[in-house]
């Protein structure tokens, strides 16, 4: 016999007025035994709940382990003390095995009982089955012609139907689905809950549902769906089950933003699209009435397809017009879709396939590692990936270069995440850039020559006038002093151009940061008479850095504490170990930093405004630099203040291990 109503075939076996037990054909696991059952065979439930039937009923082996492999490899029943009777899927599979079992001393004379029996549970798993299978084909009839998901649950929020569109979105069979419950199906906890709630909102209401819900489609990225619930009533009127339809809806809501501005024309296209979703949302109510109702809804739904894509011509011929490519990787396979646009920008034809291995070759040597560690780092960390590199065309051989930016989105199944972006050509503004940076050093290093004659002449003259004209040598003193701080700002900018062009060094070596901090307080203490500075005591610190670019950022400290606080006021600097990392803090009891300018200060040319700085000179590349230095050796620093009273600046480094 046949049966595809699991729930019915239990409820068979349970109430059975003889002794039942229901068998997996393949391992002869008992699933399910009845009250006679146990009562007949006089063993507990769990000797029996589980284990192999041959395990259970090792006595009754030797007389019937061949009956019972005929009944399953046959199909067809074995009587006896024992009844094994098959079951069988549509495909006609036995894939059960129903045993039955009577009184002992009974066991030949209710033989007719037992056929009776047998031939009206077989007549009512038919008839559950028939009445199954014609549900099944009105569903299959009214719902076959729709792109829409199309599913019913009854009240146990179990799914008892789903049309094709659904399964072929889910990747599952019928048998698969059905009689499963939303998290069995796949669904998220807040997905499945949300749709509980409602369910159960149709059965007391006895209304429709109606809503809207978006998560992350596996390829599309986010989607948006609009979705309807209505009752199903059984003939005394009341809910006995709750059928629904789901429609893709993103395109729609994307054209209803892009076309917020457009013309009366597109404009009208809304308001029909609108008037057609509210005549299809009527439609639906009524979804199991009568096939041509749907028929009608299903033609008015293509005619607001068909509006929708007139004016998503417009909206895709915006995006081509950005030149963006787009790129698709799969977390698990690492699978690469790319899209014509992108395939070019590496210098491949449309036509031909591209893989992550393909598009990393083609970056240029001195940016392939770090890109490589970028892009593993957002597919496996879900880290950042906004990054700007050259490549070489493959066929072309032209430079260029990208910007890549990318997020990683995970998919409902859970099973994995997709990894998608845009790529940009960016090669005009990098070009602008580096001609701007080469204007810099070339001004710089043009500046530099003649600032170093002048300050050796001045020099010069400091040291012959400094024993007959005091005046004199006070002049040339301050004259030597700008032309310091004249070298200073072109060094800054020296550096500035050679961090933007890659092309700053850091030479890493041992050394004990406590030797460089004396030698910052013997230099601060000759060259700065204006200011208290007190230098705290230090111990042996070792790190591994490069020694002139850490002094470089100490005396940058130092220099803006001098800078922005008043004359005679205190600076101290202090030097400290704290959770295997060198602390070097510059504190000032100076102007201090509002907080809007706190967050910004760090930035490359962000200068403070307000008439307190009116006096202050610079071009806001100091703290830009030691944040630059600070950050490529691994460390972090940062700024507190308090506006009027002072600030502390701190910068960390990794201490050597040893």
């Amino acid at each position: 016999m046949q049966f595809t109503d699991t729930e019915n075939l239990h409820q068979t076996i349970m109430n059975a007025p003889v002794g039942m037990c229901l068998l997996d054909a393949d391992t002869l696991v008992a699933e399910l035994v009845n009250d006679k059952f146990l009562e007949v065979t006089g063993k507990p439930c769990e000797a029996i709940i589980g284990q192999n039937y041959w395990d259970a009923f090792s006595e009754a082996k030797k007389y019937h382990e061949t009956a019972l492999a005929d009944a399953v490899k046959t199909g067809e029943p074995y009587y006896a003390t024992f009844i094994y009777s098959p079951i069988k899927d549509k495909a006609g599979k036995v894939t059960k095995v129903a045993v039955w079992v009577l009184e002992n001393t009974q066991q030949v004379s209710e033989r007719q009982k037992q056929e009776a029996m047998k031939i009206a549970f077989e007549q009512e798993l038919s008839e559950v089955r028939e009445k199954a299978d014609k549900q099944k084909r009105v569903y299959e009839a009214i719902t076959s012609g729709t792109p829409d998901l199309m599913y019913v649950w009854d009240l146990e929020y179990r799914f008892t139907y789903v049309n094709t569109a659904l399964l072929t979105m889910w990747g599952k069979t019928w048998n698969e689905a059905i009689g499963k419950g939303l998290r069995e199906n796949g669904y998220e906890e807040w997905h499945a809950a949300m749709h509980e709630r409602e369910i159960d909102q149709v059965r007391v209401t006895k209304k429709s549902v109606r809503g809207e819900v978006a998560f992350p489609h596996a390829v599309l990225g986010k989607r948006i769906y609009d979705y309807i619930l209505i009752p199903v009533f059984n003939e005394k009127g009341e809910v006995e089950a709750v059928a629904g339809t789901t429609r893709d809806i993103t395109e729609r809501k994307q054209m209803e933003q892009a076309l917020a501005q457009s013309s009366e024309e597109l404009q009208a296209i809304n308001e029909e699209m609108l008037a057609a979703n509210e005549e299809q949302a009527a439609s639906n109510e009524e979804l199991v009435a009568a096939n041509d109702e749907l028929a009608a809804v299903n033609q008015q739904l293509r005619e607001a397809r068909q509006k929708i894509e007139q004016g998503e011509v417009a909206l895709r011929l915006a995006i081509d017009a950005a030149n963006f490519g787009t790129w698709f990787i799969h977390s698990v396979t690492r699978e690469l879709i790319a899209d014509a646009r992108l395939k070019e920008l590496f210098g491949y034809y449309p036509y031909e396939d591209l893989s992550i291995e393909q598009t990393i070759a083609q970056i240029t040597e001195e940016y392939r590692g770090f890109v490589a560690e970028k892009l593993e780092n957002a597919i496996c960390n879900n880290g950042d990936y906004d990054v700007t590199y050259p490549v070489i065309g493959l066929h072309d051989k032209r430079l260029r270069w990208l910007r890549a930016i990318g997020n990683l989105k995970a998919d409902p199944s859970g099973t994995f995440s997709a990894f998608t972006g845009v790529v940009m050509d960016v090669t005009e503004q990098k070009i602008d850039e580096f001609r701007k940076n080469d204007f810099i050093g070339m001004v710089s290093h043009e500046l530099k020559t003649p600032l170093t004659s002048m300050r050796g002449y001045i020099q010069m003259l400091a040291r012959q006038n400094q024993q007959n004209n005091d005046l004199n040598a006070t002049m040339l003193l301050k004259a030597n002093s700008q032309i310091t701080k004249m070298t200073t700002m072109i060094n800054g900018f020296l550096n500035v151009s050679r961090l933007e062009s890659g092309k700053i060094h850091i030479d890493f070596h041992e050394f004990d940061l406590s030797a460089l901090i004396m030698e910052a307080e013997e230099e601060s203490r000759a060259t700065i008479t204006s200011h208290k500075l007190i230098f705290d005591p230090v111990e042996t610190m070792m790190i591994n850095a490069d020694r002139d670019k850490i002094g470089q950022v100490i005396h940058n400290l130092v220099s803006n504490a001098v800078k922005y606080s008043t004359a005679g006021s205190q600076i101290n600097i202090s030097c400290y170990k704290e959770n295997g990392l060198v602390n070097v803090s510059v504190r000032d009891n100076g102007m201090g930093i509002k907080p809007d300018d706190l967050s910004k200060i760090f930035d490359r040319y962000y200068r403070v405004e307000g008439s307190q700085m009116f006096s202050i000179s610079g071009f806001g590349i100091g703290l830009y630099l030691c944040k630059e230095i600070i950050q490529r050796h691994m460390g972090t620093i940062s700024a507190e203040s308090e506006f009027g009273k002072g600030s502390t600046f701190t910068f960390s480094l990794p201490l050597l291990s040893r």
